[in-house]
């Protein structure tokens, strides 16, 4: 469903009287207004409740630059960038990999920033140049690489995307169109809330709870089990 499809949906959930349902999101007014605010409210709330959601997740690929140690989102054409995703444990595969060619890729060691600067901003290390192997995410999101590259090598990896928002009648959610309704109980809630509506909140609390139950199955990451403890 697109934007004024969900629009529409609510208001028939809503069994609302006397109110012919909108046929645009925009220049609306009244209960109609507070529909499309629902629906774009409810649709950005479900993507907040867990940064981990797959339809959040996309790929970057960028080229370093030979001596250029820092890397801003916007500079490598990351312009939805809400987190960089990576495994924070040093000891294990960061996730963001590093290549002169695909035949000696590897996974750039993550250090946590003030762990990073203490060492590697410090001294003789803030001048060595040669082949990444280690990264950091400064406090405005922008990635520092160690050493500084002497050389063009291709940085790869994942990234969080930021809340993604409707605004024209043909907008359709990131979300699965399997699991759009979701979207209209969580907006249905908040028309109960409103209205002093109790059924009508009830119905979509409930509605909403099964619907986000099969959204986490379709769209949180696999629990995965580690190797045993020796």
């Amino acid at each position: 469903m697109n934007f004024l499809q969900l629009v529409q949906r609510l208001h028939s959930e809503a069994c609302l009287q006397g109110t012919n349902a909108p046929t645009s999101v925009v220049d609306q007014s009244g209960m109609n207004a507070r529909l499309v605010n629902w629906i774009g409210t409810a649709y950005e709330d479900v993507q907040r409740l867990h940064e981990s959601w797959l339809f959040r997740v996309g790929e970057f690929s960028f080229s370093t630059i030979n001596g250029t140690q820092n890397y801003e989102p916007t500079a490598v054409s990351i312009n939805d960038l809400a987190n960089w995703k990576y495994d924070p444990d040093p000891n294990n595969l960061s996730g963001i990999r590093l290549y002169s060619s695909e035949t000696d890729e590897e996974d750039l060691i993550y250090l946590p920033w003030d762990d990073f600067r203490a060492t590697y901003k410090f001294g003789s290390f803030r001048f060595q140049t040669t082949r990444p192997t280690i990264f950091s995410i400064k406090p405005d999101m922008s990635m520092d690489l160690w050493a500084i590259p002497d050389a063009v090598y291709t940085v790869n990896g994942e990234y969080i995307k930021t809340v993604d928002s409707l605004s024209g009648n043909t907008d359709t959610p990131i979300i699965p169109a399997d699991h759009h309704m979701v979207i209209v109980w969580k907006a249905l809630m908040f028309y109960g809330a409103f209205e002093g509506a109790p059924e009508a909140y009830a119905h979509g609390e409930k509605e909403y709870r099964d619907a986000v139950a099969k959204l986490k199955l379709n769209q949180l990451p696999r629990t995965v089990y580690g190797s045993p403890l020796v």
